[in-house]
């Protein structure tokens, strides 16, 4: 399904000016998504969007998961940028949160002291499963917090220490090159996330991201990624169940999904009771993940965001308002860009879709 406003926008792009589009793109387990943007006097301009399924470029369906191989995965970016008018080549990729290694690490001295690239690589060494010589090592200190708990009054500096296997990289150059792009940066896309749906200095509040092969959790603290989780369930695994479980192919499980969701119609309940255990393992693995924080942090996530394609499965929000017991709003991404009026309505409906594209193209900018 492409959501290109590369026609709409004609003439509205006319008269902008001639500075460089930045893309955001996102490669997923069953589709591919950009954002394309252009920066004018401070204001992010939207330019074009859209997604393209990868199911059948491996010969599965329309919203499938696939492993597909680099020259698959290039030709589906290609086939995407031409369906949704997109002509830059300069472009931010995200990379998979189960890819990577994001971890709160803390040392032993306050931040007065002078913390260099030599120290936290030494400390790295303890925390990261492989050597250090096989990773791209990212790092930053995340600011005292004085309402942040402190044992025993003792000084520590906290560090968001992130690292990505050169092997997943250079995959990801591979995808790049062949589609023709040049990539600015990579990016884990729980960061994405956070730049697309949260202010800076926003209060404690929680991202959750539901995808079609798994949930990506984060809480951001003023700003500040503190804890992120990966919940291996998804959005297909209840298209699979009701396969299963009524006897019809994806495609038809799919459709059923989308048109009934979490419907209380009394019609429909032996579907709903087919995604309920899976849904309930989710927010069961949330609800954790945010009693977790707390007990570290000593507050609490005043809200829950949701992202991602999965979340626009009809009644969800109400559901997690339940098991949660907590506020929940859905991502406005193109919120925070400049766009037609007449458009706002069609972008906000599918804004928790984009959010991570969204959010790769707003950080290049």
């Amino acid at each position: 399904m492409d959501f290109s406003l590369g026609g709409l926008l004609k003439n509205f792009k006319s008269a902008m000016s001639h500075q460089k589009s930045v893309l955001g793109l996102d490669i997923g387990s069953s589709f591919v998504k950009l954002v394309q943007l252009r920066k004018e006097q401070e204001r992010a301009i939207l330019e074009t969007y859209g997604e393209i399924s990868l199911g059948p470029y491996g010969k599965m369906k329309i919203g499938q998961n696939v492993k597909l191989p680099p020259d698959a995965v290039a030709q589906a970016i290609k086939d995407l940028m031409k369906e949704s008018n997109s002509k830059t080549d300069t472009v931010r990729v995200s990379i998979p949160l189960k890819s990577s290694f994001v971890k709160i690490i803390s040392l032993p001295f306050g931040q007065e002291k002078n913390i260099s690239a030599e120290v936290i690589a030494m400390e790295a060494r303890r925390h990261i499963p492989v050597p250090v010589s096989e990773v791209a090592l990212d790092w930053w200190i995340i600011p005292e917090n004085e309402n942040d708990i402190k044992k025993d009054g003792e000084k520590k500096t906290e560090i968001l220490l992130v690292a990505i296997h050169n092997d997943i990289i250079n995959e990801y150059k591979d995808i790049i090159s062949r589609a023709g792009l040049k990539a600015t940066a990579f990016e884990v896309e729980s960061f994405s996330l956070v730049k697309s749906g949260i202010s800076r200095g926003s209060p404690t509040i929680a991202v959750m991201d539901i995808g079609s092969a798994g949930v990506k959790m984060a809480v951001v603290d003023y700003g500040v990624m503190k804890s992120s989780v990966l919940i291996s369930k998804g959005s297909q695994d209840l298209t699979l169940a009701l396969s299963q479980s009524l006897g019809v192919d994806f495609a038809k499980a799919e459709e059923m999904k989308r048109e009934i969701g979490l419907s209380d119609l009394p019609e429909h309940q032996d579907i709903v009771a087919v995604m309920e255990p899976i849904l309930d393992y989710i927010f069961h693995e949330a609800a954790v993940f945010l009693k977790d924080f707390q007990n570290k942090y000593g507050r609490s996530a005043s809200k829950v965001i949701f992202s991602g394609g999965g979340s626009l499965l009809k009644g969800l929000a109400g559901y997690g308002v339940k098991k949660l017991t907590i506020e929940i709003e859905y991502a406005n991404p193109f919120g925070k860009t400049e766009h037609p009026a007449f458009l706002s309505g069609v972008l906000k409906s599918v804004g928790p879709d984009f959010s991570v594209a969204a959010g790769l193209a707003l950080g290049e900018l």
